[in-house]
């Protein structure tokens, strides 16, 4: 019998693993580990300095996070980079193998939203990186073909703009050349406005400049999907 490599890569049996000749398991043994899939998450939208992550998971512990990191370095879905000066940081990226994983972690989302509660309940963090993710998996192309607005979003203390065109959307980093709308608030108060309308958010919310109307149209491209 020959053996054939599953796609160049070699199981390595020393870590925690199912011991299961399956590539679900093998999966399951690089991602499976609590926090891991929240660390791709908070590496979809660029690199991030070890501190951003920390910060964007509460609860993970500083001891936790460089043993997650480390472990995820070693299967390649990460690596690092140092910045250029003057920031002169070390980073953490995603790698080609790590960016794959946005796909299966989309269609995770869309199958836990059967078991989110809206308004989102308070004593549930949400930082910036999962409201960006958030955008995206609410988006709905079928209904945003005759949207074309941009959204810069300012979340706490957080800028990234949100472009909906001809039925596609493009997330990024950093404040908008010429935006038609920009809004402001705290993460889980924008993501209530979007999905719900208007709400009693105690002004935790706030459409900076740009019109009502249009922030009504833009958020009109997104949808939240009916669980079963």
């Amino acid at each position: 019998m020959i053996a054939v490599p599953l796609c160049g890569y070699t199981h390595h049996m020393s870590k925690r693993s199912y011991h299961q000749f399956c590539p679900l398991a093998y999966s399951l043994d690089q991602v499976g580990e609590r926090w891991t899939l929240l660390l791709v998450r908070e590496l979809l939208f660029g690199p991030r300095r070890y501190t951003d992550l920390l910060n964007g998971l509460p609860g993970i512990g500083t001891n936790l996070l460089a043993k997650r990191l480390k472990d995820m370095e070693q299967a390649g879905i990460i690596r690092q980079r140092l910045l250029p000066p003057p920031a002169g940081s070390t980073v953490y990226e995603l790698t080609d193998r790590g960016r794959e994983l946005e796909e299966a972690m989309a269609a995770l989302a869309r199958w836990g939203a059967r078991y989110v509660q809206l308004p989102a309940p308070e004593d549930d963090y949400m930082g910036t990186i999962p409201t960006m993710a958030a955008f995206v998996m609410l988006f709905d192309a079928r209904i945003a073909e005759d949207v074309s607005i941009t959204c810069e979003v300012h979340a706490d203390h957080d800028v990234f703009h949100v472009t909906v065109r001809e039925g596609r959307l493009d997330i990024q980093p950093g404040a908008a050349v010429r935006p038609d709308v920009v809004i402001a608030g705290e993460p889980k108060a924008i993501l209530n406005r979007i999905v719900t309308g208007p709400v009693a958010d105690g002004g935790k919310f706030t459409v900076e400049s740009g019109s009502v109307e249009t922030f009504a149209r833009f958020a009109s491209a997104f949808h939240f999907p009916n669980g079963g």
